[in-house]
């Protein structure tokens, strides 16, 4: 399956709205952790699904916050973390070390939850302006896997995505720590469609 290619006008609208989906996550971050925290987008791009562990590591223990979106535009978001990132962000929010031997305790699961709502209503408040329809989103569900078969689990579980995902790629950073996150959107065929379109526009 070739990856879907872009005109430069497609590849800049991509582009901002990855930046404004960076710049609502920060700002919620931040008031979230009472901390200043930046993120960056360094890479957005359409990808095959099956790509998706190549991207982030396909044999790299990874934690994912799985969130179904509800609404007019059915479709799965996913934000993977290294194991070891995972741990880092969850600190920014309990403002304590991350656990000894990289066990998530419930306190950190806790905490990733509540990034991961935070994270998805930023993102999703930027693309419900970017395909004019309604985004809700649902609780996270939290999985410590490999990649690959985090995406198994995605394709063979949760139908009627599409062949293809957005990647926007984030770099979060504060004053102490860097983390690398990827946010991933698995529209459903229709989703995809009208994400396409919007880049057109």
């Amino acid at each position: 399956m070739e990856e879907i290619k872009f005109n430069e006008f497609q590849k800049d609208a991509l582009r901002e709205i990855g930046n404004i989906c960076a710049g609502n996550a920060a700002t919620a971050l931040s008031q979230l952790t009472n901390k200043k925290i930046e993120i960056n987008v360094p890479e957005i791009y359409f990808l095959p699904v099956e790509k998706v562990p190549q991207i982030v590591g396909e044999e790299k223990l990874v934690v994912g916050l799985i969130v179904r979106i509800l609404g007019d535009f059915p479709s799965i978001i996913l934000l993977i973390f290294s194991h070891k990132d995972a741990l880092e962000l969850a600190s920014l929010l309990t403002d304590r070390k991350p656990s000894n031997g990289g066990v998530i305790t419930d306190m950190e699961r806790s905490a990733l939850k509540e990034i991961g709502v935070i994270l998805a209503n930023a993102y999703l408040g930027a693309l419900s302006v970017f395909v004019k329809w309604g985004l809700v989103p649902t609780v996270p569900e939290i999985i410590e896997d490999m990649a690959g078969a985090m995406v198994d689990y995605i394709l063979i579980e949760l139908s009627n995505v599409s062949p293809y995902a957005l990647l926007i790629k984030s770099e979060f950073s504060e004053a102490t720590t860097k983390i690398i996150g990827h946010f991933f959107l698995l529209p459903n065929p229709k989703g995809l469609e009208v994400l396409l379109k919007a880049t057109e526009i």
